[in-house]
């Protein structure tokens, strides 16, 4: 109700005769009631005089109450002191009275109203106040939540790390957060306020930039990541959203754009995945990376018909140097060597290191085979300076096998196997140097791989039979013993002899596992001998050189006799000269000696046949030597070879060390053997290796064999004995 109403109304019901009055004040005042806000007259000094029902209804005042009195009750306390001081400042200088204030409503609960008062002037003076208060609660209240919420907005807004902006549909920036004038090194929010935005990214993200605005005007939330440096140049990845922002009809009005700032996030990122592709020890990059970039290699050359040569670098002996010198040093070895490697090569070229000691070379565009052979030539030569470790200087060398596509392979995969096989040739026939892949090798590697696959599914415990052949005194003619060989039995092709499965000899896994079962099966016969009384002197097992790969070789073979209850000096133990040379030599030579002070006889078999030294039998607890078969067989033909086995016998004798003949077919070798000093002899002279439950008999047979052996002994090795 506008406030120049009231007073008409009240002059209607004063102007009217004295027996209309009554009629025409239950008009006004029903009109007055009849408004939806709160109706209210004062005198000029400011006393009510007039509140409508809206009043009563409001505040649920009794209409008996002075309500010059009770209006001032129903204001809020805190509101009132206020009220009174513009209420009286409108009544001294006769101006429009506008205030609001809380006013307490019938459930005694206060809500805001906006109160309303004109003076009615009469020759300048004052002689009513109109006014009326109009519940404005519900506007106050969703004004100061929207205060609320804005300032909570506000905020997240300025605590929030990302750099917001509100940007025009134009593309101008009109609002950003400090947090973002921050991160963008701007000194004031003014100096980008205004800008478009995309100017502010380097011209080549500026179109994946506007292309988001564009996106978000047409109603789309957009995510894109890029780079773009800061004001003063600090470079920075950000990860940007851009929504659109609409008003309560669904128009949109604004965009919201969202920069997070992922630097750091994307140099942790690039560090795990440099630490993922990058071997640490090294820095070059490792098999991972190695696989993807051969990938990668052979695809290109494919499209291109171009050649990729592939070279694996495997160091010679380095376990010795860690063995001897200790891992750090082993380290730093690995480190120069790798250097050196990186630096032989041209900056196209790929260098990764595999693991352990094995490195691998991809060379693109590296011709035929020839040229890539001398690459690996020059690497060697790169390598094979000396290095100083400490107060000690190394000697290096490697051996490298290699391949090329698409000479030698198919695909990446064939390519690496390839140049594995012609570095697997390379080790097998003596370490150092480069050798390419060959087709032959393939057939080779087959054997390999399918005998390791025959000795790993087919030799069990159940499987291994060993077989037992005698070992003859030359001069009585007298069993001295047995020599127990590896034979197995084949599910459909019967007994097999053990190289089937030679490769199998030559893998820690393999030879261990196969060592083993030969030495329960042997363990168990003897023991079951020994029950019976049967004489069967020693024993020998062979060892290959394999099974000393780890340093418990002497701990587990002891084990095990005292699992059978064999007494060690009952065994020996026969190894190759090999086992001297291999990587675990000082293994070998730590078990040997354990073995042979718990009373285990130790045999160089093979004489003469590897990489025979006089060291050997000096430094190693040998107790036997066997002259190897190949020189038997000979030695009654050439003079050479006969003088050979001569040599060797006579040096047993002067170390005070038994030597056995092996590969005794003849009499007449038998013979030249006894007339030269030999004591022992093996052979099919004297019978072909037999099961173990042929031992007995042949035991018992051996006593009327043995005079005739004795008649037939040359007076010389009678002299001897």
């Amino acid at each position: 109700m506008h406030l120049d109403l009231i007073s008409p109304l009240q002059e209607d019901a004063r102007g009217a005769g004295a027996v209309g009055y009554s009629s025409h004040q239950t008009l006004a005042s029903a009109a007055l009631d009849a408004v939806p806000q709160i109706v209210w007259t004062t005198d000029p000094a400011g006393v009510c005089t007039l509140l409508n029902e809206q009043w009563y209804t409001f505040t649920g005042i009794d209409r008996s109450n002075d309500t010059s009195k009770s209006w001032t009750e129903a204001v809020h306390p805190d509101d009132l002191e206020q009220l009174l001081a513009v209420w009286s400042d409108a009544l001294s200088s006769k101006s429009d009275f506008e205030t609001q204030f809380r006013l307490r409503a019938a459930d005694d609960s206060y809500k805001w109203v906006l109160a309303r008062a004109k003076a009615r002037l009469i020759d300048n003076q004052v002689v009513e106040w109109c006014g009326i208060c109009t519940d404005v609660d519900d506007r106050i209240r969703a004004r100061e939540e929207a205060s609320r919420n804005e300032i909570l907005y506000r905020s997240i807004v300025q605590a929030s790390a990302d750099c917001i902006k509100i940007i025009d549909l134009h593309g101008a920036i009109q609002f950003i957060n400090e947090p973002g004038v921050d991160a963008c090194e701007f000194d004031h929010a003014s100096d980008v306020l205004g800008r478009q935005w995309s100017e502010l990214w380097p011209p080549d993200c500026r179109d994946m930039i506007r292309a988001a605005l564009d996106g978000a005007v047409a109603g789309e939330s957009i995510r894109c990541s890029g780079y773009c440096p800061t004001a003063k140049e600090t470079p920075k990845w950000w990860d940007v959203s851009v929504t659109p922002v609409r008003n309560r009809a669904g128009d949109i009005v604004q965009i919201l754009a969202i920069s997070r700032d992922l630097t750091r996030q994307r140099h942790a990122s690039e560090q795990l995945r440099w630490a993922s592709e990058h071997d640490a020890l090294t820095e070059l990059p490792n098999r991972r990376s190695f696989e993807g970039r051969l990938q990668a290699a052979v695809l290109r050359a494919m499209e291109s018909g171009g050649t990729v040569g592939l070279l694996l670098v495997d160091l010679d002996h380095f376990k010795h140097v860690n063995d001897s010198l200790g891992h750090l040093a082993g380290d730093r070895l690995l480190k120069i060597l790798a250097r050196r490697l990186r630096d032989a090569l041209r900056a196209s070229d790929f260098v990764a290191r595999l693991g352990g000691d094995e490195f691998a070379v991809i060379i693109e565009q590296c011709g035929v085979a020839d040229e890539l052979c001398k690459i690996g030539e020059a690497i060697l030569q790169r390598l094979k300076d000396r290095v100083r470790i400490g107060e000690r200087e190394i000697s290096s060398g490697a051996s490298i096998g290699g391949a090329v596509f698409p000479g030698d392979a198919t695909s990446a995969n064939e390519l690496l196997a390839h140049a594995d096989i012609a570095l697997y040739s390379l080790k097998e026939s003596g370490r150092g140097g480069t050798k390419m892949f060959h087709q032959r090798m393939r057939e080779q590697a087959r054997l390999v791989s399918s005998q390791l696959s025959l000795a790993r599914s087919a030799i069990t415990r159940e499987t291994v039979d060993p077989y037992y052949q005698q070992k003859i005194n030359l001069v009585t003619g007298e069993i001295a013993g047995f020599e127990a060989l590896l034979r197995w039995r084949h599910a459909t092709q019967g007994i097999q002899l053990p190289h089937t499965v030679a490769e199998a000899f030559k893998d820690y896994e393999l030879a261990t596992s196969i060592g083993e079962h030969m030495q329960h099966r042997v363990f168990g016969d003897i023991r079951a001998w020994l029950e019976h009384d049967v004489p069967i002197g020693v024993v020998a097992i062979n060892a290959a050189p394999a099974e000393f790969l780890r340093d418990d070789f002497a701990e587990r073979l002891l084990d095990r006799l005292g699992q059978y209850s064999v007494a060690p000096h009952r065994i020996e133990l026969e190894v190759t000269e090999h086992v001297f040379v291999a990587s675990a030599s000082n293994y070998v030579e730590r078990a040997l000696k354990l073995l042979s002070r718990a009373g285990v006889r130790i045999a160089l078999d093979d004489f003469g046949t590897g990489y025979s030294s006089l060291s050997h039998l000096r430094d190693f607890p040998v107790d036997v030597v066997k002259i190897d078969r190949s020189f038997i067989e000979r030695m009654s033909d050439d003079r050479e070879v006969c003088a050979i086995v001569k040599a060797v016998i006579d040096l047993a004798a002067s170390l005070n060390l038994e030597v056995v003949a092996e590969g005794i077919e003849t009499e007449e070798q038998r013979r030249q053997l006894a007339d030269l000093g030999c004591q022992y002899g093996q052979g099919y002279l004297f019978g072909r290796a037999v099961q173990s439950s042929r031992v007995r008999r042949i035991l018992k047979n051996s006593v009327r064999d043995r005079r005739d052996c004795a008649a037939l002994a040359p007076s010389r090795l009678l002299k001897r004995a």
